[in-house]
């Protein structure tokens, strides 16, 4: 897992307008994560794991989240949106699971490739991926 810690920065959003109908995202909030959480807005993932510690902190022009976490055990986390969620992580070898319920269900999949993050996004039967690269 220590392959996450640091910095990544977005780097290619694909299938994204599909996810956010899927989780529910509608209106002027759908258009401000289309245009706010693209690729072109420079947005930042910090992730520290440090054993079952999990703290990831996401830098958008929209908003700031950050959720500490503890693997296997269930906290509270807000959407960017601001919608209250649940969310478990996961240390699936070398992925790390987030699993969101709540106002909506989502597993979200990071894992690591050389300097590259990859993070799956799905809800239902729509999967968003989203590339980083690391700073």
């Amino acid at each position: 897992m220590a392959a996450l810690n640091g910095k990544w920065k977005l780097m290619n959003v694909d299938n994204f307008a599909p996810y956010l109908d899927a989780i529910g995202v509608t209106g002027e909030d759908k258009q401000k994560g289309l245009q706010g959480l693209s690729a072109d807005n420079n947005i930042v993932q910090e992730i520290s794991i440090d054993g079952t510690s999990i703290t990831i902190k996401t830098i958008t022009p929209i908003g700031s989240t950050e959720i500490k976490a503890t693997a296997g055990k269930e906290a509270d986390q807000d959407s960017i949106d601001g919608r209250n969620l649940k969310v478990i992580f996961t240390i699936d070898g070398d992925k790390l699971v987030e699993s969101q319920t709540g106002a909506y269900t989502s597993t979200n999949t990071r894992s690591v490739s050389g300097s590259d993050m990859t993070m799956t996004m799905t809800s239902g039967d729509v999967t968003s991926t989203r590339k980083y690269q690391k700073q």
